[in-house]
């Protein structure tokens, strides 16, 4: 015996899986000298096995499923061992496996799981009678452990398999609902971008609207002026009762009046481009090289409307020599937030004057702006959550929460610059940077 299982021992070492079974009933059927030798899982549910290795004449051969109904494999399923040394045919007419196969004994020996369920079987079968049978069971024994552990683990990693597939694909479709979620999340942020732009394109409308009513104004009042003088001029001229003296005053008015009408209308027609030119950057990602000082005053030139009527004062200090490849865009669109948000929350029931001050001052990696108000300021509670989108202390007067929070992703994502709040005893302060686009 100890030969036997010294044998079986070292000819299953080192193999797992299928390669184990393969090599224990190898072993078996040598040491056991039986015609045929299986190891088979049964599945109760359909009343049937199916065999993990099957040795048929000392040789491998592929693996069957077969009915456990009328066989011996039954009582070895049902935990039982199964030893029949001789007469197994007339034990069991109706299992034609028998038959075929010139099966004169059988010893079947039953395999348990953790829990103690039968999960499978080993068996030996031969053509010529046993002597005796209880050697072949004890050392299906012996080794039933060994298959029975290594059947386990299988299961464990078919289930550990099966578990991971399972949570692969709960991971691709999470993961498929968040990029969705994240899509939709994007788009909505797009939308409200572009809204906020657009209720700040509204603004500037509305300030550039009064802004140029100014001066057409003026120009209307210099045009009738003009067209009453030359009324009176074209009447003397045509009745021939035209004086110098009455040339002299024609003259004396038009050279009042008409720089007057021009001025104004020179006033206006400026206000609209720079307008045009600020809106249309202000949708626009492209880069363009601008002058820092002269564009800057370009977009502060569209908001005189609003700041006159709220009669904020805005002082620029910046070197009309510097010169940048930017995205000019994104420029329109912080200083607007933040001259909005200072009309908004800096200056709203405050008294005045109101200033705001812009300095741009140059460094080794681009520019650096330095924004300030003399308006309320702000607590240690609204710092912390002032770039959040959609935080706003003025949710009842409209206020959407978005202005600071499009500025500080255009400031560190287009303009690659970042954003820093100093601490300031009175109003509100922000400085940001920017640098040059030039490859």
């Amino acid at each position: 015996m100890d030969n036997q299982l010294r044998q079986i021992i070292e000819g299953v070492a080192n193999t797992r899986g299928e390669a184990f079974f393969q090599a224990m009933t190898l072993q078996l059927s040598q040491v056991i000298k039986a015609d045929f030798v299986f190891i088979a899982r049964l599945d109760h549910a359909a009343y049937s096995s199916q065999t993990l290795a099957l040795v048929v004449d000392g040789q491998l051969v592929d693996n069957m499923e077969y009915s456990l109904e009328h066989t011996p494999c039954a009582n070895a399923a049902d935990d039982s061992y199964c030893i029949y040394s001789s007469g197994i045919q007339q034990l069991f007419p109706q299992d034609q496996l028998l038959v075929d196969l010139g099966v004169e004994a059988y010893v079947g020996t039953p395999l348990h799981d953790l829990q103690g369920k039968v999960m499978g079987i080993v068996v030996a079968m031969y053509r010529q009678p046993v002597s005796e049978p209880e050697q072949v069971t004890t050392l299906f024994t012996i080794f039933s452990g060994r298959i029975e552990a290594e059947m386990e683990r299988l299961d464990f990693e078919r289930q550990l398999q099966q578990l991971n597939q399972q949570l692969e694909q709960k991971i691709k479709l999470r993961t498929a609902d968040l990029e969705q979620a994240l899509a939709d999340i994007q788009t909505m942020q797009q939308q409200l971008v572009e809204s906020e732009k657009l209720a700040a394109l509204g603004q500037l409308v509305s300030g550039i609207a009064h802004e140029v009513n100014t001066p057409l104004g003026v120009a209307v009042t210099a045009q009738g002026i003009v067209e009453q003088k030359f009324q009176s001029f074209a009447l003397a001229v045509r009745s021939n009762q035209l004086s110098k003296k009455a040339v002299q005053q024609y003259c004396l008015a038009m050279e009042q009046t008409l720089p007057l009408l021009t001025s104004n209308l020179q006033r206006a027609a400026d206000l609209i481009q720079n307008f045009k030119r600020t809106s249309a950057d202000q949708h626009s990602s492209e880069q363009h090289q601008i002058g820092i000082a002269h564009y800057y005053r370009q977009i502060l030139a569209t908001l005189t409307g609003i700041t006159d009527q709220a009669g904020v004062e805005i002082l620029l200090e910046a070197d009309p020599a510097w010169r940048v490849t930017t995205v000019p865009g994104s420029h329109v669109q912080v200083l607007s937030n933040l001259v909005f948000n200072s009309l908004q929350h800096g200056f709203a029931g405050q008294p005045g004057p109101h200033k705001i001050t812009i300095k741009v001052r140059q460094q080794d990696d681009g520019y650096w702006v330095q924004y300030r108000d003399n308006g309320c300021g702000i607590s240690d509670e609204v710092r912390r959550h002032l770039f959040e989108p959609f935080y706003t202390t003025a949710r009842a007067q409209g206020a959407s929460g978005l202005g600071l929070s499009i500025l500080y992703n255009l400031v560190t994502g287009q303009l690659g610059g970042k954003v820093q709040l100093p601490a300031t005893k009175r109003g509100f302060a922000l400085d940001y940077s920017f640098c040059d686009l030039q490859p």
